[in-house]
């Protein structure tokens, strides 16, 4: 009886396969597919086994020839009989994202019709096959990631001239890459996630259809070679390798590429000021690297930029205000740099204004803290009104101050400054710790200074506390309030405690007067008070007219102005006449357009007054 059952099961198949009308060779490779990979236990196994091959689910046949095998996730378990490479006929082949196992057949790459193969996502293990140049003349997609493949890239895919994708990313492929890795129209390059080492191939840049280029997450090292980055449509990644030296400046060139991605390697020198170029850029990632120097103002052109990242750098001086006008910007990492809060002001208010942005720009520079005079200072950049300063002293806050980056100490001890900023609320700035010296002579301190009108004089008041090391004050005055002269003197009662002086100006001048009081140190040093002003209105006829005047004016109301001269708004001399009459016109027409103090002396008194000129 068993004898009779194995005689009769041959008959059966070859009944099956002459009512099949396609080649028995391919009749058989798709059975032995389906009996090694486990076919009864397909997601989709409908029509296999029975009737006409053409109707198995997931198979093409042209005339009598299997052309198209599609069984994408599709629950095959097992390894690709070798019997599998008899399809000779076939341009297609879609396994991916199945448990297929074992080794990929050498055989495979005889297939000389064969136009594509995916093989990705699978359990398949040991080396790729070494392809043929007499054979693999059609061959233009080949996907095989997501494997367990190792070994080195086989030298005889340059054979391969028609390749357009190809895929060996995530596997555990080892050695170089080819310097001829296939023919030269070569769209998309994916060798991501495996073992390889060497330098990046410098004849990747004679590839002039370059798409995408994938070889990041390697052991890659040396330079970025110089043409490869301007070759390129759409996006380059060479992430998370060893590579050295500087972005070359022809990446400048590039107006179509996308995507740009050189994190984690050892690239260091500066950004090409130039990157404002590359007006397509939507992705820039140049994190975790040694780059140095400023962000290029260009980056302001980037209009279509969604993603920029930068953490991770030595990067220095001010943040561009362009960049965070930038409308797609979604995504901007600047942490663990060198900067200050110099720009990072507008970076903070649209981190704070949006819901669609994530900003981070925390782990900054140490800042330095300076010791002279008694008196500790930082700069740590921003808008100085919107810092908040809190000082330490031997690790317990000694003060908060608001809006002040210097600060008075009076003993010594170890130092130290944590500055945060109202809009850039996600960074905290430190400085060095600072040991001060014991013994510390504190500076005088200013009270109050003010100044008042008296019978037609200027009394001046002003008090101070702690005078430990003062010679003398001098009282200056000016018109404008900005360019001040001397005009006496006050000894000092240099003495602790609170001292007040007082003095008074016998010869204010007519209008607005501004006084200050220059403070000075025994060793020459010296500080200056606030400036105090005092208005001083006599009763006289004196006019200016016409005012505003356009080419000349004139004096009436007096009798005898010994002198006059003109100011501009520096303090410099424009004009002077001695001896002007009542009613003499007086030439302004070369003046340029703007206000003029007009000093008169008459009558050995002064006064001022103001003179637009149109």
């Amino acid at each position: 009886m068993t004898k009779r059952i194995f005689l009769v099961l041959p008959l059966i198949l070859l009944n099956f396969l002459i009512k099949a009308q396609v080649n028995i060779n391919d009749s058989l490779a798709l059975v032995d597919l389906y009996n090694n990979t486990g076919g009864s236990s397909w997601k989709n196994n409908t029509n296999w086994l029975s009737g006409n091959v053409s109707n198995w689910y997931g198979v093409t046949v042209t005339g009598n020839r299997v052309t198209r095998l599609y069984l994408v996730n599709n629950g095959l378990n097992g390894y690709i009989p070798q019997s599998f490479s008899n399809l000779s006929g076939i341009v297609d082949i879609f396994l991916s994202q199945n448990k297929l196992t074992g080794t990929i057949p050498n055989d495979l790459t005889n297939l000389s019709k064969l136009y594509s193969i995916y093989l990705n996502d699978n359990h398949l293990e040991g080396s790729i096959p070494t392809f043929s140049l007499v054979y693999n003349i059609t061959l233009n997609i080949i996907h095989l990631e997501n494997n367990q493949l190792s070994g080195e890239i086989p030298r005889s895919l340059r054979y391969l001239r028609t390749i357009t994708d190809l895929n060996l990313s995530n596997n555990k492929l080892s050695g170089s890459i080819p310097g001829e890795i296939v023919g030269t129209i070569l769209y998309d390059l994916d060798l991501s996630y495996n073992n390889l080492s060497g330098p990046v191939p410098d004849s990747l840049k004679n590839f002039k259809n370059l798409r995408t280029v994938k070889l990041n997450n390697n052991n890659l090292s040396g330079t970025i070679p110089n043409g490869l980055l301007s070759g390129i449509c759409n996006s380059i990644d060479l992430s998370s390798n060893h590579l050295t030296g500087n972005i070359p400046a022809d990446l400048t060139n590039n107006g179509s590429i996308t995507q740009v991605i050189l994190s984690n390697n050892q690239l260091s020198g500066q950004i090409p000021t130039g990157i404002g170029n590359l007006t397509g850029l939507q992705v820039l990632k140049l994190d975790n690297n040694q780059l140095s120097g400023s962000i290029p103002v260009s980056l302001k052109n980037l209009s279509r930029l969604t993603s920029l990242y930068l953490n991770n750098n030595q990067f220095t001086g001010a943040i561009p205000h362009g960049l965070c006008n930038l409308p797609d910007l979604q995504e901007l990492d600047l942490s663990n740099n060198q900067f200050t809060f110099d720009g990072m002001e507008c970076v903070g208010q649209k981190d704070n204004s949006s819901v669609l942005t994530q900003y981070d720009y925390q782990d900054q520079r140490i800042l330095t803290l300076n010791f002279h005079d008694t008196k500790l200072s930082l700069n740590a950049g921003g808008t100085l009104s919107n810092n908040t300063y809190y000082v330490y002293k031997d690790s317990v806050l000694l003060k908060t101050v608001k809006g002040d980056s210097s600060f008075i100490v009076n003993e010594g001890g170890k130092y130290w400054v944590e500055v945060t900023n109202d809009k850039a609320n996600k960074l905290r700035l430190y400085s060095n710790p600072l040991d001060v010296p014991e013994g510390i002579i504190l500076p005088l301190e200013w009270i109050s200074f003010t100044a008042r009108e008296c019978s037609g004089n200027a009394c001046l008041q002003w008090q101070t506390e702690n005078e430990q090391n003062t010679s003398h004050f001098e009282i200056e005055k000016s018109t404008d309030g900005e360019n001040f002269s001397k005009i006496n003197t006050q000894a000092s009662r240099n003495k602790s405690g609170i001292n007040t002086y007082q003095t008074t100006d016998l010869n204010p001048w007519t209008g607005l007067n501004f006084y200050r009081i220059k403070q000075i140190d025994l060793d020459g040093k010296y500080t200056y008070s606030s400036v105090a002003s005092v208005r001083i209105d006599r009763e006289t006829a004196l006019k200016i007219i016409p005012n505003p005047a356009s080419s000349f004016f004139i004096l009436q109301g007096t009798q005898n102005v010994n002198a006059l001269s003109i100011f501009d708004t520096t303090g410099r001399i424009t004009r002077q006449w001695r001896n002007v009459k009542n009613n003499q016109q007086l030439d302004i027409n070369d003046l340029p357009p703007g206000m003029y103090i007009i000093k008169i002396t008459e009558n050995d008194k002064e006064s001022t007054h103001k003179l637009i000129k149109h």
